[in-house]
């Protein structure tokens, strides 16, 4: 009888890896065909199951010559980074005060924090614009930066808020007996431990910030300040014959970076998930 049951649960076990990696190869699809179609040559492009005779470069020729490629993976990089470094910044020590402080206006705070998750991005989109303009921070990347930092503080306050309960308060006095200052503490003991919810925060908010076409394209005008996403549909709009080599390469060297990163990153994105749903 064991026998038998073992025996259906390695057949329901099999079936059910064939089928995620049958579902996992759907979704990778779309990736494949996008990186082998940037090398296709133009007769053989809109094959979409044809594989590349070779590996033909023209499209990537193109793409540099039409567009300034470098300066908007330079763009794209330089908000990336400023909005996730302040996001840790602001966050971090915002949800590490919430969580330690008992008191009620912290907790009104917390609340304060939590409905800016609520909030529809469309219903500022003018007001914001407003705002910019008379800051005279429209067209600049520090705009971009603050902007992002701004619509992901709300979740990132939450998550270091939960894992800040999770870290033993003796560890604080512990390190006060020894001298540390609170900020101190909080830098060099306590900050240590929320790398998994960092990891999380990063690998949740680095693509949809990578990604965004919407704001440069509304919050940017001077070309040399757009970013790679925001380049590849100005391509497409500039050049009246439709031609999806060089957007397709263009595409791959968008898409690559956040692979690469992903590839390296996904450990530390599923432990902090993990941590966060058993902790939190």
């Amino acid at each position: 009888m064991d026998k038998l049951l073992s025996k259906r649960r390695d057949r329901v076990g099999l079936a059910s890896e064939v089928l995620l990696i049958l579902v996992a190869l759907l979704f990778l699809y779309p990736i494949l065909y996008l990186v082998l179609a940037s090398f296709k040559e133009p007769g053989q492009f809109y094959d979409p199951l044809a594989w590349p005779n070779s590996f033909y470069l023209g499209h990537y020729e193109k793409a540099f010559a039409k567009v300034n490629v470098m300066s908007g993976f330079m763009n794209t990089f330089a908000i990336s980074a400023g909005s996730i470094a302040l996001i840790i910044i602001v966050s971090s020590m915002a949800g590490y005060i919430i969580a330690r402080m008992p008191h009620k206006f912290f907790q009104l705070l917390f609340y304060f924090f939590i409905s800016g998750m609520v909030i529809p991005l469309q219903t500022g989109m003018i007001p914001i614009f407003k705002m910019g303009v008379a800051l005279h921070l429209i067209d600049t990347r520090s705009f971009m930066i603050l902007l992002y930092t701004a619509g992901a503080i709300p979740m990132a306050t939450f998550m270091y808020a939960g894992f800040t309960k999770s870290v033993p308060r003796e560890i604080e006095e512990s390190a006060s007996l020894d001298g540390y200052g609170r900020f101190r503490t909080y830098w060099l003991i306590i900050f240590p431990l929320l790398l998994p919810a960092t990891g999380t925060l990063i690998m949740l908010n680095i693509y949809g910030i990578w990604n965004d076409l919407f704001g440069p394209l509304l919050y940017l005008k001077d070309p040399a300040k757009m970013t790679l996403m925001a380049q590849v549909v100005q391509f497409k709009a500039n050049n009246q014959s439709i031609d999806y080599g060089p957007i397709f390469a263009l595409c791959v060297m968008a898409t690559l970076p956040l692979i690469i990163l992903f590839f390296f990153t996904q450990k530390y994105m599923m432990r902090g998930l993990i941590m966060g749903s058993v902790k939190g």
